[in-house]
C-alpha cells in the first residue's frame, strides 16, 4: 500500500494530523503498535482544553494552546465529542502572580480573563476554603474527553478514506525511489512524507528514519477519580511552578471528578500509582477545600508527561525534509492538538487548498441502546457492538470502555466485564479465553477457567 503521507503514533497529536490531511484530500496512514489508539499520554491526562494563559509568550506552547481552543468546540460538535466550555480558576493570595498569570494571557491572545474575588469567587467555588481570596477567571477553558476526541479524530479519517493500522510495531525503514518502506513483521506500507508524533516512543521511530533523536524526559502524575458529584464546577488550579499547573480539582466532561496530578520526574516510562502520590493529592485538596467527598473515590491512576526543553518541539527534520519531528507534546498538547495539525499540514508540507467535506462518523450512542449491560453508566448491548464494530473496531475490553464507558462507573467495571468479554468473543470473532484487557498479554481469564 503506498500513501502521499505516513503518521506514527495514535494519540491526539497523530490522529488530528492524520484527520487534517485527510480534509486536504491526500492519502494518509496512520500507525499505532499498541492495539488500539490514546493508550498512551492521551488516555491519561486531565481532559481540559486550557485558555491558554499559563505558557510563555512567544512559545509554540502559547501559540498552539489558544489556537487550538479556538478550533476545538466546532470541530468536537461535528465529531460527535461531547465538549464543555465551563471555564476554570487558578486560585491563590498572590495578587501580583495572579495578575502577572493575567497579563501574560492578554498578551497570548486569551479572552475573557478577570481577577474575582469575594461573592464573585464563592459562586464559582463554593467549596473553595474561606481563607483563598483571589482567583484568575478565565472563561474559555473547557472539558472533552481526550481519548474520545483521538478515536473520533482516527474514525472520522477512515471513514473518509484514510487507513489506521493498529498491532502495527514498525521494525524497519527504508528510503528507496522517493518513498519510505515501513515495515512490521506482517506487512511493509509505503509513504512519501511521514510524521513522527510517536510520543514517548518518538526516539525508536527516529533512530529508524535516520533522524534526530531528542532528549526526552519524564514526569509521572498521578490522579484520583471520584464517582460523578458536583464538588466542583469548573477546574480549580493553585498558582503554578517549575514542575507544571500543580494539584487541581476538575469536573470531567462526563460528570466525575478528577484530584491530581502529581509531578515526579522519573528514569523510565512507568504509570504505577504510590502511597506518597496519592498523600500528596489529598494533603493538597483537604487544604484547599471544605467539604471533600472522598467516599466517591472509585479509582486511581496515573499518566506520562514527555517533555523535551520548555517548549513544543514541532519542526521539518534538518536530516531529511520529508520527515517533521514532533516531540515534547505535554500540557497544553490536548488543547494545542488542532492548532498543532493545521501547523503541520498547512504551514511545514504545503498543503493549503481548502478542507473538504467530511461525510460524518454516526458515533456509538444512537437508538435503540439495546439491554443494559454496565448498570453504572447506563451503557447498553447495542452500543457496545455498535463500538465492537466501529470504523476503527473496538477489541480489546479497555477500548470498549474509552468508547462507551462500559466499566467506567462506580463499580469499575465488577458488573459487566464478563458481559463485555463475552460480547466482545461473540463480536469480534474471538475465543473468550483470548479477550484481552488492553495490551498484548492482559488476557481477561485463562483456558481452564470457565
Amino acid at each position: 500500500m503506498t500513501f502521499d503521507y505516513a503518521v506514527f503514533g495514535g494519540g491526539v497529536i497523530g490522529a488530528a494530523i492524520f484527520n487534517k490531511f485527510i480534509r486536504k484530500g491526500k492519502s494518509c496512514v496512520l500507525l499505532e503498535r499498541e492495539p488500539d489508539l490514546a493508550t498512551g499520554a492521551t488516555k491519561a491526562n486531565s481532559g481540559l482544553i486550557h485558555a491558554g494563559f499559563d505558557a510563555e509568550t512567544g512559545t509554540l506552547k502559547a501559540r498552539f494552546n489558544v489556537r487550538g481552543n479556538e478550533l476545538t468546540e466546532e470541530l468536537a460538535k461535528n465529531l460527535k465529542v461531547p465538549f464543555k466550555r465551563t471555564g476554570a480558576l487558578v486560585v491563590g493570595n498572590d495578587l501580583e502572580k495572579l495578575n502577572a498569570l493575567k497579563a501574560r494571557g492578554i498578551a497570548n491572545g486569551v479572552k475573557e480573563l478577570e481577577i474575582v474575588e469575594g461573592e464573585a469567587l464563592r459562586k464559582l467555588a463554593p467549596n473553595l476554603k474561606e481563607d483563598i481570596k483571589y482567583a484568575l477567571h478565565a472563561k474559555s477553558a473547557g472539558l472533552i474527553s481526550p481519548y474520545m476526541l483521538a478515536i473520533a479524530l482516527a474514525e472520522e479519517g477512515v471513514i473518509n478514506g484514510g487507513t489506521c493500522k493498529l498491532n502495527f510495531e514498525t521494525v524497519s525503514v527504508q528510503e528507496k525511489n522517493g518513498y519510505f518502506e515501513i515495515s512490521s513483521p506482517s506487512e511493509t506500507i509505503k509513504a512519501k512524507r511521514v510524521i513522527n508524533a510517536a510520543g514517548a516512543g518518538f526516539n525508536q521511530i527516529s533512530k529508524l528514519l535516520k533522524v534526530e533523536e531528542k532528549p526526552l524526559k519524564f514526569r509521572r502524575g498521578e490522579y484520583i477519580i471520584l464517582d460523578k458529584t458536583d464538588f466542583v464546577k469548573l477546574s480549580i488550579f493553585p498558582l503554578p511552578t517549575a514542575l507544571g499547573k500543580g494539584i487541581l480539582a476538575t469536573p470531567t466532561v462526563d460528570g466525575n471528578v478528577l484530584l491530581g496530578p502529581t509531578a515526579e520526574d522519573i528514569e523510565s516510562y512507568n504509570t504505577e500509582t504510590t502511597t506518597e502520590g496519592i498523600d500528596k493529592i489529598l494533603a493538597y485538596i483537604k487544604s484547599t477545600f471544605n467539604n471533600v467527598p472522598l467516599n466517591k473515590n472509585i479509582r486511581q491512576f496515573s499518566g506520562i508527561r514527555v517533555s523535551c526543553g520548555e517548549d513544543f518541539i514541532v519542526e521539518k527534520s534538518k536530516l531529511n525534509e520529508s520527515v517533521v519531528l514532533i516531540a515534547g507534546i505535554n500540557s497544553p498538547g490536548l488543547s494545542s492538538a488542532p492548532a498543532i495539525a493545521e501547523y503541520v499540514v498547512e504551514e511545514l508540507f504545503g498543503e493549503k487548498n481548502k478542507d473538504k467535506t467530511m461525510i460524518a462518523r454516526e458515533g456509538y450512542f444512537a437508538e435503540p441502546a439495546g439491554r443494559i449491560v454496565c448498570r453504572c453508566e447506563k451503557i447498553g448491548e447495542n452500543e457496545i457492538i455498535r463500538a465492537i464494530n466501529a470504523p476503527i473496531p473496538a477489541h480489546t475490553v479497555d477500548a470498549v470502555k474509552r468508547r462507551v464507558r462500559a466499566g467506567m462507573g462506580r463499580c469499575q467495571g465488577g458488573q459487566c466485564m464478563l458481559e463485555v468479554c463475552k460480547l466482545l468473543a461473540k463480536n469480534a470473532g474471538l475465543n473468550l479465553e483470548d479477550v484481552k484487557k488492553e495490551s498484548a498479554n492482559s488476557f481477561i481469564m485463562q483456558k481452564g477457567e470457565l
